[in-house]
């Protein structure tokens, strides 16, 4: 709760520094992978209902409108936010509220890209609404010991999804029952949310949602494995073999190994991230394979991940000029489409360090082979 605590207070320093008369945190009920949720990060809490909005006035004053009413008992209970208020009327409530708290004039507001236009309208007939993203920004650059605790939790989930994912690849199984098993062992282990692409079969050209497509002997099968857990989200990009993988397979894939190893030794503090993105490329390039390395055969070498982790950014290339910041957790993946394998996933989360990237899963990033 002092953890919580100390985000009021340090972002009334930001509101009062930037001359602001308070601060509404919006947020449109999403839980995106690669886009951050302002809300979920301030209040300690993932909104169910599409609009719901924290209110801070200067003098410190929070309060925390949530759609639809009925959710207002879990939040009040989970959030360090006590002054919570259910509304069956958001737009109209937010009107209200902001009038309650004495606000006008400049009043910043993080997560308006997520605003309805008649959110945004209606509260600009009380206060002059300003961008502020920047606030919520500046106050996650660095995890607390909880947030880290989190991290290396979701970490933990992460692992176990892909236990289960070689455990239960097998002839026969449809790809949509490979997924459920995986989710159901990272909800019981405490995912608060899933986000899952797979492809099988021997030459695959994309990561998709899973099909009733049945695994076969021969098949690759890839991942994206992304459990989510208190707004903290983990990925790793798996390839499994159903029986001994052709030598191109090993070969192609061993070349990608190369590149993320050598991905990995430019991420530092302070080092922008495009250095990461063109380490990977040169290693692919170098192997004959340059055109493959952008669009329209790849879009990104990584990328950062959602509350917390909002540098540097959804995606990850060659002209990223952010720098990486000590703390951030960030995805590495020299995920490709080769012509000879089809598409091949190898990738994980790192947290940077001061001495570097920090790996945080324990499963191994590797080609796995299944015996069949």
């Amino acid at each position: 709760m002092a953890e919580m605590n100390n985000r009021l207070t340090r972002s009334l320093e930001l509101i009062n520094k930037k001359g602001l008369n308070g601060l509404i945190v919006y947020s449109g009920g999403t839980c995106s992978i690669l886009a951050p949720s302002y809300l979920h990060y301030f209040c300690g809490c993932r909104p169910m209902g599409a609009r719901n909005a924290a209110v801070v006035t200067k003098t410190g004053k929070p309060v925390l409108l949530m759609e639809p009413s009925w959710d207002a008992e879990r939040v009040r209970m989970k959030s360090w936010i006590k002054d919570v208020r259910g509304s069956a009327d958001f737009t109209r409530d937010l009107v209200r509220l902001l009038r309650r708290l004495g606000l006008a004039g400049p009043v910043g507001v993080a997560g308006s890209a997520e605003m309805t236009e008649e959110v945004y309208t209606a509260a600009s007939s009380v206060v002059e609404l300003q961008p502020a993203d920047f606030i919520i920004e500046e106050m996650s650059r660095e995890k607390s010991d909880e947030e880290l605790e989190i991290v290396y939790d979701t970490a933990r989930i992460a692992d176990i999804g892909f236990e289960t994912f070689v455990e239960c690849a097998r002839p026969g199984v449809r790809e949509y029952e490979l997924v459920a098993e995986m989710e159901f062992v990272m909800r019981a282990a405490g995912a608060d949310d899933i986000f899952i692409l797979l492809s099988s079969g021997p030459h695959n050209e994309e990561m998709h949602e899973p099909t009733d497509r049945r695994l076969r002997a021969g098949d690759i099968i890839i991942g994206e494995i992304t459990p989510v857990r208190e707004g903290q989200f983990m990925q790793l990009c798996r390839t499994v073999v159903l029986g001994e993988p052709a030598p191109v397979v090993r070969e192609k894939y061993d070349m990608l190994l190369h590149a993320f190893r050598e991905s990995l030794a430019a991420i530092k503090p302070g080092v922008e991230a495009s250095a990461m993105s063109k380490a990977m490329n040169k290693v692919i390039s170098d192997a004959g394979y340059a055109k493959y390395c952008y669009p329209p055969f790849m879009r990104a070498r990584g990328h950062g991940f959602g509350v917390g982790s909002l540098r540097p950014g959804g995606a990850v290339d060659d002209e990223t000029r952010v720098t990486f910041e000590r703390q951030q957790v960030v995805v590495v993946h020299p995920n490709q489409y080769l012509p000879e394998t089809g598409y091949l996933a190898c990738g994980e989360t790192f947290l940077v360090t001061d001495k570097g990237a920090e790996k945080l899963s324990k499963t191994v990033t590797k080609l796995h082979v299944k015996e069949v």
